[in-house]
């Protein structure tokens, strides 16, 4: 006797399944980066940033007004996300010297550093990777 198998249905099959599921992904990974594109802002710090660069280039710190300074002005800008920049007053505990308090948390990630003083005739900007174990020093 010979018996015929009746084929399953295809949707009780795996391949049918597997292969729908490939372009569903997909499609289900482009909404999300969409809806991210769409709800979060581009982030960038400045505008200008060409300009400010070459006026960096040009510029060359003006040493008539450091004098005597007792309080300094620490921005802690974030490349990505200008929603996490925050400023820092410091101010002068020993000679040279200058301290200050951080309120909020800092992400971890590469972040640009500014101090000025406060009538902003100079500064000093550099990057650090956070975090660090260790007091930041600069000389």
């Amino acid at each position: 006797m010979n018996e015929t198998q009746t084929p399953k249905i295809w949707y009780k099959q795996f391949w049918p399944w597997f292969l729908i599921a490939l372009p569903l992904t997909a499609v289900i990974g482009s909404m999300i980066t969409i809806n991210i594109a769409f709800t979060d802002a581009d982030g960038l710090v400045k505008d200008d940033y060409y300009k400010e660069g070459l006026a960096m280039n040009r510029d060359i710190a003006n040493d008539a007004g450091i004098g005597n300074i007792k309080e300094l002005t620490l921005s802690m800008i974030h490349p990505t996300r200008s929603d996490n920049d925050m400023t820092i007053v410091l101010k002068e505990t020993a000679e040279k010297v200058y301290s200050g308090k951080i309120t909020q948390k800092i992400n971890p990630g590469n972040w640009w550093v500014r101090i000025t003083p406060p009538n902003n005739t100079w500064y000093i900007e550099g990057r650090i990777l956070l975090p660090q174990n260790q007091s930041l020093i600069l000389n």
